[in-house]
Order: structure tokens, then C-alpha cells, then sequence
């Protein structure tokens, strides 16, 4: 095997024995543009590992962001006076602004690399944290909200940038693992939020007003850091920044009305986009009403501490459960191909929407809490078996491929917002029921998906029919 060491890259792999590739203690594969082979996780060595890092962590603290209003909202409505369908109206603004920005960034990704994308979308959100604290309206809400919104699309970066990073056998677990390190900040800003409350009013000795307020400070500076951080010692590629190695002849340049061009056209895009809606769109749902929804809910009625501390459950799930998808997944594909990983992702979501049904009809506290975070963990594998697919859709165009799918995301959580915001504000319960069967609904069309040069779900009911036809 031929392999081309660029003089213009930055990082140099190493033949170190015959067939085994280096860069450092990373063993590498040439064929894929020097992927890493395995996830050295306690490693934090650039490129690799250190972009690994970031890719979460930079996630991460985009969604505690994000998400830091939600479990405040039960001081926050009283205090602008606001009812609880202005309620589902500003968790929608929050969410609704993310889908034009995930279709704009991944093209983008593949123009200016990940690490520049990242840093500009944490400074956004930087300024507009901050500027939540001084919101005195409903509308002043809302449009804060929805600029804080555009930072979602770090999640399209963040599968991006895994994805460049890690080879072809081991990118399921990359890319489940970063997204579910970086959704876990849904569950963190739950308590997060709450504590930093809790010490504004307990230990500085402000009232409730100015203590929900003060506490945006502590995200918008760690935003602030991340970025800061990740700007000056992070690389976008196995080789360096995307902009040098285009400039120097290294990598081919690619424009982002190409890659948009390439991965939109490709139906699988919306198909897994669809699917996605019925996941991630549902956690960010979930994220939004959770604490309200303990807070106000038949049988529960706790505090807003409690209310935040019972909603942080569904968030810390995303320790290991979106990795687990991604497990599943990349297990799959050694046992049948890509057949494997469209039965994994099938199954996980029919799993998903049944214990969302489950979850709706329980009234007490012990019943909801454990079924709130079985539940929880099939979200986040479901979002996981369906970015270890992605990846296969368009090699060539992966950030017009994650942008869709991303923001597919978020088109499904201003859908699932809508539908309780018109049809049950009256009965939350009920909500959750219906959005279940729209969620195992959506697990069948992986069978519709085909993706070139791979294995697909019609091919086993296929081989299946034949076989009952021979018996």
C-alpha cells in the first residue's frame, strides 16, 4: 500500500511496523485519511483525542446553556407573569431557530472546518446567556431564547468532527459517545441551574428575582472559557486545520454549496432525519417541559428544586446510553452490515416510543421516576444507532448529511412543541401517549432506507420470504 506523507500536514504518521500506522500511540489507518483505529479515552493528545474532547465538551456546555432556562421556569413564569401556553410558545422560539442554523452549518463544516464553526457558535451563546439575565417581558424571553437556540447546531459540528477523526469501525461508538457526553448537559443544566439558584439567594443573600437572574452568569463564562480554549489548541483533522491543508494541496477543497448540494439531494438524508425528529427532537422536548411538568403534573407537585433535581435524571442518562446505541450499533455491523445497524436502530426506537406510552399513564413519583429514565435511555440510544448510520450516507458530503439530519432534531421538537402547545396544555399525560405511538410509528421506516453499496432491511424480509417459500 502506497501512503503520501504531505510535507504541509501537520501531524506525521509512522509506519512502525509493516501494515501498522502511528500517529504517536494512536494506531491510525491510511486508507481513511489517518483515522484513528481505537478511542484512547483518558488520552488528550492532539490531533485525535484532544478534538475528541472537544467535540463533547463544547457540546456540552452549548446545551447546558441552551437548556438553562427550563429548569428555572418555575420562578421565571411568575415573575414576567407568564401563563403556561406562553410557556410551550418560548420552548419553542428556544428550539425553532436551531433548524435553519444546523442546515447552514455542516456544509459550512466541511468549508472552514469544525474548530472555527465550534468556537464562533460558544461566543454566540456566550453574549446571549448573559443577556437572558436582564429580560423583563415574555417577548424579551422568547427572542433570547431563540438567539441562544442557533447554538444548538454545535451538535452537527460535533458529529462532524468525530466523524473526521475516527475510522470507519469504531465511529458508531465515536459519534454516540461525543453527542451523548454533549446531550448530557441537558441533564446538568437541571442541576446546575437549580444549585447555582439555590446559592444566589442562600448564600449571597439576593431575592428570588435578582437569584435567577445572577445565576447566567456561571454558564456564560464557562461558555466563554471552552471557547477560548478550544480556538487556541485544537486541530480539525487528523492533519491539521481544514484551511491550511486545503491551501496547501493536502485535501481537495470543498464548498459548502457542494456539500449541501450532495447531501440534501440524498432521500436517506430525511428519511433518518424523520427518525431523528423522533428522538433527539423528543429529548429536547422532554428537556423544555420535564421540570414543569413534575412541577404542575397530576400526583407529582414537588418544588423547583425537586422538580429540577427529578428532570436532571432524564439528562444523565447520556453517561452511557448514547454510547450504548452506538454500541449496538457498530456490533450490528460485524454480526449482518449494515442490515445490523438499521435492525439495532429500528428496535431502539419501538423500544423508545413504548415506554414513552408506559411513563404517560404513571400518576406517583415512583412509578414515573423509574420509567422516566428507562425511557430516557432508549432516546439517547435511538439518537445514537442513528448518527453511527449516518456517516455511510454521503462519505463525500457528511456535513450536508449531518446538517439534515441534525436539524431534522429540531424540526421534531417545535413539531412535538406545537402539538402540546394547540392540543394538550390540558393534559400532559395524554401528550406524552400520542407522541409514543408517533415515535414506534417511525421505527418502521428504516425499512425503507437503502443506502448504496450497503446491506438493507427489505433484503432480510427478502431472503425471509424466500426461505418460507422453499420450506
Amino acid at each position: 500500500m502506497e501512503v503520501v506523507q504531505h510535507d504541509a500536514a501537520r501531524y506525521k504518521a509512522t509506519e512502525s511496523e509493516p501494515g501498522v500506522w502511528k500517529m504517536g500511540s494512536m494506531p491510525v489507518d491510511p486508507q481513511q485519511g489517518f483515522k484513528a483505529k481505537e478511542i484512547q479515552l483518558f488520552s488528550f493528545a492532539r490531533p485525535h483525542m484532544r478534538a475528541f474532547h472537544y467535540a463533547w465538551l463544547s457540546f456540552f456546555v452549548a446545551f447546558t446553556c441552551w437548556f438553562a432556562f427550563a429548569p428555572l421556569m418555575p420562578v421565571v413564569r411568575p415573575a414576567l407573569g407568564m401563563n403556561l401556553k406562553q410557556v410551550f410558545a418560548v420552548n419553542i422560539a428556544s428550539v425553532a431557530s436551531t433548524i435553519t442554523t444546523r442546515f447552514i452549518v455542516g456544509p459550512l463544516c466541511d468549508k472552514m472546518g469544525p474548530k472555527r464553526c465550534q468556537t464562533f457558535l460558544l461566543a454566540w451563546i456566550t453574549v446571549f446567556v448573559l443577556l437572558g439575565a436582564s429580560v423583563t417581558s415574555v417577548w424579551g424571553l422568547g427572542l433570547v431564547r431563540f438567539m441562544i437556540g442557533f447554538g444548538g447546531a454545535t451538535f452537527v459540528v460535533t458529529q462532524f468532527w468525530s466523524s473526521q477523526m475516527f475510522a470507519a469501525e469504531i465511529v458508531g461508538v465515536a459519534n454516540a459517545t461525543t453527542a451523548g457526553w454533549g446531550n448530557l448537559g441537558g441533564g446538568v443544566t437541571q442541576m446546575l441551574m437549580v444549585g447555582v439558584y439555590s446559592f444566589m439567594l442562600n448564600v449571597v443573600g439576593v431575592g428570588k428575582n435578582d437569584g435567577w437572574r445572577l445565576s447566567f452568569i456561571v454558564p456564560a463564562f464557562i461558555a466563554g472559557v471552552v471557547a477560548i480554549c478550544m480556538w487556541t489548541s485544537s486541530d480539525d483533522s487528523p492533519r491539521g486545520d481544514l484551511n491550511h491543508l486545503y491551501a496547501s494541496g493536502v485535501l481537495q477543497r470543498k464548498t459548502a454549496k457542494d456539500s449541501m448540494k450532495v447531501g440534501f439531494s440524498n432521500i436517506n438524508s430525511w428519511l433518518l432525519g424523520i427518525q431523528y425528529a423522533c428522538c433527539f427532537g423528543v429529548e429536547l422536548h422532554v428537556n423544555n417541559i420535564a421540570a414543569t411538568y413534575f412541577a404542575i403534573g397530576e400526583g407529582f407537585h414537588v418544588g423547583v428544586v425537586d422538580a429540577g433535581l427529578i428532570a436532571s435524571l432524564f439528562g444523565w442518562m447520556n453517561v452511557f446510553a448514547r454510547s450504548s446505541g452506538g454500541f449496538f450499533s457498530d456490533y450490528g455491523n460485524k454480526v449482518a452490515g449494515m442490515r445490523g445497524r438499521m435492525w439495532a436502530h429500528t428496535i431502539c426506537l419501538f423500544l423508545e416510543g413504548v415506554l414513552l406510552i408506559v411513563f404517560s399513564r404513571m400518576k406517583t413519583l415512583p412509578g414515573a421516576i423509574p420509567c422516566l429514565v428507562v425511557f430516557s435511555f432508549f432516546v439517547q440510544a435511538s439518537e445514537g444507532t442513528s448518527f453511527a448510520i449516518v456517516p455511510y450516507v454521503e462519505p463525500a458530503a457528511l456535513g450536508g448529511v449531518c446538517a439534515v439530519v441534525g436539524a431534522w432534531g429540531n424540526i421534531g421538537a417545535v413539531a412535538w412543541g406545537m402539538m402540546f402547545l394547540f392540543g394538550f396544555t390540558g393534559n400532559l399525560g395524554n401528550g406524552f401517549a400520542t407522541l409514543g405511538c408517533l415515535i414506534i410509528a417511525s421505527a418502521f421506516i428504516t425499512f425503507v432506507i437503502k443506502i448504496d453499496g450497503h446491506s438493507h432491511m427489505t433484503g432480510t424480509l427478502a431472503r425471509a420470504a424466500g426461505m418460507y417459500g422453499k420450506a
